[in-house]
């Protein structure tokens, strides 16, 4: 068994516009964080050196991508409603994954329905429905994963299992998303380039306040929900910060996070700019970096966040006199995160969200603050972009993609070998929070 103790170390379509719109709404954007003497040839000032074995990567702030136009975002297809079929409706979008033949699969958590659409936005075939039995999703939020050959399976976090589902919708198999003993759900990451997929599992806290471990394991897995390797164990993100005695919340502690990336998967700590990539063999094979100067927590970001308690403790009934002891069991580092998640990208990128502090929110996001979320913090449209050997390429704006604690907005790439083009889908919501999924044409420099 493969084993890795982390350390500091390292029908016909719908007629209406509405639902199929070939919007034609053109995002022009531009490399950022570029410098003024950059040049194609010479820009990257990274090193890449060996550590027994192991590759070290690291990007000291000039991309290799020149200045001038980065991506260039064309969306070109929405499927979607306010008024059509049922199957074109939405109540909320909670998962959705791009087939290998083009295929969209959408999940809608109001609707208990996984369904299916032809690569043009054509309604196919819808399964599901609410209950706990065969072919039923309970409540909640359902995560929707693509293992190996185009398997699916549905997240029912609320019910505490996995549905694995056929390309065409055929109902398989259910299974617990439990691992065993000791630790709970967790979460599931999956869609990879070799349909691998991984679950990370933190330990249960006993009724004496302990904790049954003091590390996170994160399992390789197969669609029947076997486990078919550990992975890692990680220091569990409870274990991190335990603060002065009586502090109530930190902002942000650090936690460790895992995504499958190329043919194998990333692990990183999120209070520290540097990836750590494991191959198919479950080897550390690199490590990624780059420099970057902390964001620091102003008082200005304190302010936004002590009115965003008020407002929660008010939205609770919280008699006023306990405020001022709450509030006084708030604490903050002295900087943000580096970065605010990840995700892979088109081209085998990989793509890390950079933050974007609360004193930078407008009115209606900050009433969103999750004052729950200690470990992300608001990310930013902006993006660093790094290509499958760890160089930073630059940084781009990608739309639809702005993520505050509570509303993350997940994206899926797709590239159309027969045209040789890169789409990125992902979910949109109009101005009356009516839900669509959109897909963007990439123009642009592709990593080869």
């Amino acid at each position: 068994m493969k084993r890795l103790v982390a350390s500091d170390r390292i029908q016909k379509p719908w007629p209406s516009a509405a639902v199929l719109a070939a919007v034609g709404a053109i995002c022009c954007l531009v490399v950022i964080a570029c410098r003024e003497d950059s040049d194609p040839a010479t820009a990257w000032d990274g090193t890449v050196r060996d550590s027994a074995g192991i590759e070290i990567v690291e990007n000291f702030g000039r991309p290799l991508w020149p200045e001038g136009p980065g991506w260039e975002f064309t969306q070109d297809l929405r499927i979607g409603a306010v008024d059509g079929p049922p199957e074109y409706e939405f109540g909320h979008i909670t998962g959705f994954q791009v087939l290998s033949d083009g295929r969209i699969v959408i999940v809608d958590a109001m609707a208990y329905k996984v369904r299916f659409f032809s690569p043009e936005g054509v309604h196919e075939r819808s399964v599901g429905r609410q209950g706990q039995g065969p072919g039923e999703l309970g409540t909640g939020s359902h995560l929707l994963l693509r293992g190996p050959g185009d398997t699916l399976l549905v997240d029912d976090g609320g019910a505490r299992r996995i549905h694995v589902l056929a390309p065409d919708g055929t109902w398989l198999e259910t299974f617990s998303r439990l691992p065993k003993d000791g630790y709970e759900g967790g979460y599931w990451s999956g869609s990879s380039r070799t349909g691998r997929l991984t679950s990370l599992h933190s330990p249960l806290r006993q009724s004496d306040g302990t904790l049954t471990d003091t590390l996170d394991i994160v399992l390789e897995r197969d669609v029947h929900g076997g486990i078919v390797d550990t992975i890692a164990r990680l220091p569990s993100r409870y274990t991190f910060y335990r603060g002065d005695a009586g502090t109530f919340r930190r902002y942000y502690n650090a936690a460790w996070w895992h995504m499958p990336w190329g043919e194998g998967h990333v692990i990183a700590r999120s209070d520290r700019y540097r990836f750590l990539w494991y191959g198919p063999d479950g080897q550390l094979r690199r490590i990624m970096g780059l420099a970057r100067e902390p964001t620091p927590i102003t008082e200005q970001d304190r302010a936004v966040f002590m009115e965003r308690w008020e407002e929660y403790l008010q939205e609770r009934s919280v008699p006023v006199d306990r405020w001022s002891e709450i509030k006084s069991a708030i604490s903050f580092a002295d900087s943000y995160p580096p970065y605010c998640t990840f995700r892979p990208g088109p081209a085998g990128t990989l793509l890390v969200e950079r933050v974007r502090p609360a004193r930078a929110l407008d009115s209606e996001k900050r009433s969103r603050l999750d004052v729950n979320q200690q470990y992300v913090p608001p990310g930013s449209s902006e993006w660093d972009v790094f290509d499958s050997e760890g160089h930073y390429l630059g940084g781009v704006v990608i739309p639809e993609t702005e993520w505050t604690p509570g509303s993350p907005r997940p994206t899926r790439f797709f590239r159309d070998p027969a045209a040789d083009t890169w789409y990125m889908y992902s979910i949109w919501s109009d101005e009356l929070g009516v839900e669509y999924i959109v897909r963007w044409r990439i123009d642009g420099r592709m990593p080869a």
